[in-house]
């Protein structure tokens, strides 16, 4: 496809072209699982100080030990704007992630994946762009409504399951090249005392203590 020439280049995009990409590119995600297992997590999350920003990607083992840690500074010319975050975030997280020499089975992005309005949130870019199994997982409801089903949480959007609220405020999505239930069991083990992942805490926690201060 044309706009695929993008991908890597979000910051010659209007708004208008953005929302375009992501409607195009939403078919191209997949919710089928394509591993039988997962040993390597890599979190990936940015922090800012106005406009400058530090990506930080961290890889973890199942036991929670962190294998690698990549970061990357830059600054940011997009502002948020609500369900374009890949416009502003993707950049730096990709540039982190591509920094790391070890290679990981899956990666959990501080943002939305198929809970989205137009069911194309930055997890997704992200897991199209490296081809891998991508978790959304987000402290926020964008979209849809909680409702619940045989015991969970589910977000439903136009009548289909988008995500689910796995904890109070922890929402979990398809990114890429997975299916919500492995989504959910992996951001469930990976998590402690109701917080978001290990792997995502502990980058959150570098990218702010790269800007000087406590995560």
């Amino acid at each position: 496809m044309r706009e695929m020439a993008h991908l890597l280049n979000l910051e010659s995009l209007t708004y208008d072209e953005a929302i375009k990409l992501q409607l195009e590119m939403a078919s191209m995600v997949s919710e089928h699982d394509v591993l039988e297992s997962y040993e390597l997590f890599c979190g990936v999350d940015v922090a800012y100080s106005n406009q400058n920003a530090v990506a930080v990607a961290v890889i973890q083992d199942k036991d929670g030990r962190i294998v690698e840690v990549s970061k990357h500074k830059c600054i940011v010319r997009h502002v948020y704007v609500p369900g374009l975050l890949f416009l502003r975030e993707a950049p730096p997280m990709l540039n982190a992630i591509k920094g790391l020499k070890s290679d990981f089975d899956v990666l959990l992005v501080d943002g939305n994946g198929r809970l989205h309005p137009r069911k194309f949130g930055i997890a997704c870019y992200i897991g199209i762009v490296l081809d891998k199994p991508t978790i959304g997982v987000a402290k926020k409801l964008l979209c849809g409504q909680v409702k619940r089903v045989s015991g969970r949480r589910v977000v439903m959007l136009n009548g289909d399951v988008v995500g689910e609220e796995v904890f109070k405020n922890v929402y979990v999505s398809v990114g890429h090249k997975i299916s919500l239930n492995t989504a959910i069991e992996i951001v469930k083990g990976l998590t402690k005392n109701g917080q978001i992942p290990s792997p995502i805490l502990a980058a959150h926690k570098i990218a702010n203590e790269e800007l000087g201060r406590r995560g």
